[in-house]
């Protein structure tokens, strides 16, 4: 496997196109098809599912071109770090919860931007079961988890600050009405749950299970605003941070139901691998993290 390899299978499967591919890489198309089918022979599996002219990566393409694009990127970054260039390069792949992303990554992100505007991010939805894995394997960077704890062989966590969390349902929800709300009053109760906040979720699934609340219909969403929009149209119930339902609380829209369970005790964890190398870059990231949530962590 040769670099010069992953960039020319980079490039098709950023085009869905060989020709398109040798056009862009200044070079045949046979020279582009010898490459590619040098790597599936190399790594013994099909990289592309062809149906005629239409190509599409199989999902070991897909697999190798998160591969090849941190490859690629390790590439330029150490061209500009070995020779102390000015300009910073570099991809960084980020596991982090949407509640975290929507009221906390902008400022950071736009600080970190303008210092350093060559490096590229790709900042995915929380993965709690796979997260050790993706860290070890370098497919994942950094991630940042709501949850109470998180212990894995050869993995850093390190807490940033406790994050409150609240069960809202919207004003006339019937549970809204009741002096407090137990663990057996959620029976048969429509539950709404956010995917994109995955981890912290948990606690709450735990919950349901010490507690035998098997008839609670979960229904799971892969966005936080499109489940806040069902409950305020007076479906269901969450348990989500308060950061996320702050202005829907002063607004009357929803509201805290009075929850007398157990408390539900969820931190920011900030989580990477002990023994892949952290470069100057991300650490100046995680750096920023921190000193931005030091400052801003009351908000939460």
């Amino acid at each position: 496997m040769e670099l010069r390899q992953l960039k020319t299978f980079r490039t098709v499967a950023t085009l869905n196109s060989f020709h398109q591919a040798a056009a862009a890489l200044n070079c045949a198309q046979s020279t582009v098809s010898e490459q590619i089918k040098a790597l599936e022979t190399d790594l013994d599996v099909a990289l592309f599912r062809r149906a005629g002219k239409q190509i599409a990566l199989t999902e070991a393409g897909e697999l190798l071109l998160r591969y090849a694009q941190k490859m690629l990127d390790l590439e330029a970054e150490v061209k500009t770090e070995v020779p102390n260039r000015q300009e910073h390069y570099g991809t960084f792949s980020i596991r982090i919860p949407e509640t975290l992303s929507m009221y906390y990554l902008p400022p950071i992100f736009k600080t970190f931007h303008q210092r350093f505007p060559r490096i590229r991010f790709y900042f995915n939805s929380c993965a709690y079961y796979s997260l050790q894995q993706e860290l070890q394997s370098g497919i994942t960077n950094l991630a940042f988890l709501i949850m109470d704890t998180f212990q894995a062989a050869q993995v850093e966590t390190e807490v940033l600050f406790d994050v409150p969390l609240v069960l809202v349902a919207h004003p006339d929800h019937p549970l809204a009405s009741q002096p407090s709300v137990s663990p057996q009053d959620l029976k048969g109760q429509l539950i709404l749950l956010s995917k994109s906040d995955c981890s912290y979720r948990m606690l709450f699934e735990r919950m349901l299970t010490e507690e035998k609340i098997e008839s609670a219909l979960i229904v799971d969403f892969s966005s936080t605003e499109a489940m806040k929009q069902c409950l305020m149209a007076g479906l269901g119930l969450t348990i989500i941070p308060e950061i996320a339902v702050r202005t829907e609380l002063a607004a009357g829209r929803l509201v805290v139901l009075p929850w007398q369970g157990k408390p539900f005790d969820a931190r920011l964890l900030m989580i990477w691998h002990k023994q892949i190398w952290i470069s100057p870059i991300l650490q100046a990231f995680m750096d920023m993290i921190r000193a931005t949530i030091t400052l801003a962590r009351t908000d939460f």
